[in-house]
């Protein structure tokens, strides 16, 4: 008994004996038929819901309430644009803090070309243990006198 088989010399060509083409093309008939009819069906169920949706009168009547702080913004870049505005504003311009007390506030540019003029205040700590266990000094009051 003897098998007659025929291999190609070269390797090209496939397995014939164990693969059914026509069972690979009706199983992919099949899954393309199935999907159809479920997308049928899912629209025909959006319709149904659509056509049968009546919102309740009273939610429409209801005003509505706005919810406390903080609040999901619809343009929160309009509001950065508007934050940065002020800010800038505020750190390039001079006004009255607190008139009566005479406090001003000055630019920012302004404010660090005064404070390297004047310096900043130091004190030498290693030097000076007791300074955080001082108590403060009592306001000099200006006007009275010691003298009798």
């Amino acid at each position: 008994m003897e098998h007659d088989t025929h291999h190609p010399t070269n390797g090209v060509g496939h397995e014939t004996t164990e693969v059914s083409v026509r069972v690979i093309v009706f199983s992919l008939i099949a899954l393309l038929i199935g999907a159809f009819l479920v997308s049928i069906l899912v629209i025909g169920i959006f319709q149904y819901f659509h056509s049968t949706y009546r919102p309740d009168q009273a939610a429409k009547e209801t005003p509505q309430v706005i919810p406390p702080e903080p609040r999901v913004e619809d343009r929160p870049w309009e509001q950065l644009v508007t934050v940065k505005a002020r800010e800038d504003h505020i750190l390039s311009s001079y006004a009255w803090v607190d008139q009566k007390q005479g406090t001003v506030r000055v630019p920012i540019d302004r404010a660090i070309d005064m404070l390297t003029q004047k310096g900043l205040p130091s004190h030498d700590y290693l030097q000076d243990v007791e300074a955080g266990r001082k108590p403060p000094m009592p306001a000099k009051q200006q006007g009275s006198s010691n003298a009798k």
